[in-house]
């Protein structure tokens, strides 16, 4: 006999309203951390020494990777407001089972419950 699960896992709608808080907050911090990024774009230098040329290329590949990180962490909050103005919010994408409310709260876009998260990464590897 399985054991079923009772509401304490399910969000309220007032945890839910300070979720939605948090990942507004999140947006703006990860959207001007962008701005910040794009402003840091380095301009080029004529001249410069193969050591210069390495290290400037670096720096370009590091921008380029918190450019992408924030794209990314954007549209993992942009995706999570959706489901909460559809009301769908909090339920794993994979099984359709709530997702623990302690895994919401610390990560609160994720997309699937810890059971499908870790089957998902151990069927990737």
């Amino acid at each position: 006999m399985v054991a079923k699960k009772d509401n304490k896992d399910m969000l309220s709608a007032a945890e839910i309203k300070e979720i939605k808080k948090h990942l507004l907050a999140l947006k703006e911090d990860a959207t001007k951390r962008l701005q910040n990024t794009k402003q840091m774009d380095m301009p080029e230098v004529e001249v410069g020494d193969p050591i210069d040329d390495a290290s400037k290329s670096l720096d370009k590949e590091i921008l380029f990777e918190l450019s992408s990180n924030a794209h990314n962490t954007i549209e993992q909050i942009e995706a999570a407001l959706r489901k909460i103005d559809k009301g769908i919010y909090g339920t794993c994408e994979y099984c359709r089972k709530p997702i623990g409310k302690k895994r919401m709260k610390a990560l609160p876009f994720a997309r699937y419950c810890i059971n499908c998260q870790h089957t998902n990464e151990h069927h990737s590897r």
